[in-house]
């Protein structure tokens, strides 16, 4: 069961709410590389435009870097892409090989223009995540996505809580991706394994919402792909108590509905690719199934 959770976090410890320095941030990177929890890490992503700054800080850090094992960068493009492309070659020249590599990019769409456009100027050799509007549409630019060949992502929360999707919302994103089989990824909010209610930020006393889970998500993605409706898929991704789910080690159970690992561990090579997250512990710390007996 193992494999159905390797790989699934890119670390966005840069970004709010933990908003890291970019030393505090790398170094952070490279130690959960170093733990026992490695399996479920993926890339360090990082703006574009502090690119220059990271190629800083890993210069002046005592880290030993792999090319046989190297680090992987996703690089979250701004509204400059031809100059943040120039920037990502200079940091390609310097580090690729020295085991630091960029090797996804990820950029804002609003149309179905707009991904053309953009899928036209980054190399289809990147891993290309285009992040559509929170609220929508979706069927459109999700096949503009798939026709391109690049992969969709999707916005499920933030520091507010007018930036979490409805769960109604987030159904119909599914729905698109699976529908049109577009690999997708989700950023921001979904840092915890099962939804419920917790803290917006990291400072004291901060407000709380309901925030999705990534089982939930993961699991609804995969009852999509087996036909399943979208009335269950909303309700798997409403799901607030973590004792509907059970985990045995071929299997996870949402509501006595099992899903095998072997399909699960397909929809993540297929579909739901992962998520950022600006803390890497919590994912980690909370992801404890039940276990069937």
């Amino acid at each position: 069961m193992g494999a159905v959770f390797e790989g699934i976090v890119d670390y966005a410890g840069l970004f709010p709410p933990a908003s890291l320095g970019m030393t505090e941030a790398v170094q952070a990177y490279d130690g959960y590389r170093r733990s026992p929890d490695r399996g479920m890490l993926a890339r360090f992503v990082v703006a574009a435009s502090r690119l220059e700054e990271a190629g800083a800080v890993l210069e002046s850090l005592p880290i030993e870097f792999d090319a046989q094992d190297p680090w992987q960068l996703s690089v979250v493009a701004g509204t400059a892409l031809p100059l943040e492309l120039n920037r990502i070659a200079a940091f390609r020249e310097r580090w690729d090989r020295r085991g630091v590599l960029i090797d996804s990019i990820e950029a804002r769409v609003s149309s179905v223009e707009q991904v053309v456009a953009v899928g036209e100027m980054i190399p289809p050799s990147y891993r290309r995540c285009f992040e559509v509007p929170a609220t929508g549409p979706y069927d459109e630019l999700v096949q503009a996505i798939a026709r391109i060949g690049a992969y969709a992502k999707i916005r499920t929360g933030g520091t507010t809580p007018e930036l979490f999707p409805s769960p109604e919302a987030l159904t119909q994103f599914l729905v698109a991706v699976t529908t049109h089989r577009v690999p997708f990824k989700a950023t921001a909010g979904l840092h915890h394994a099962f939804r419920g209610s917790y803290p917006l930020t990291y400072q004291s006393g901060a407000e709380h919402f309901v925030m999705y889970g990534f089982v939930n998500v993961l699991l609804a993605t995969t009852e999509l792909l087996r036909g399943g409706s979208g009335e269950t898929a909303r309700m798997i991704l409403e799901e607030n108590d973590p004792a509907a789910f059970e985990r045995s080690t071929e299997a996870i159970a949402w509501r006595g509905q099992r899903y095998s690992a072997d399909e699960l561990d397909a929809v993540r090579r297929q579909s739901f690719l992962g998520f950022g997250s600006c803390s890497f512990r919590e994912p980690v710390d909370e992801l404890r199934l039940p276990v069937v007996a």
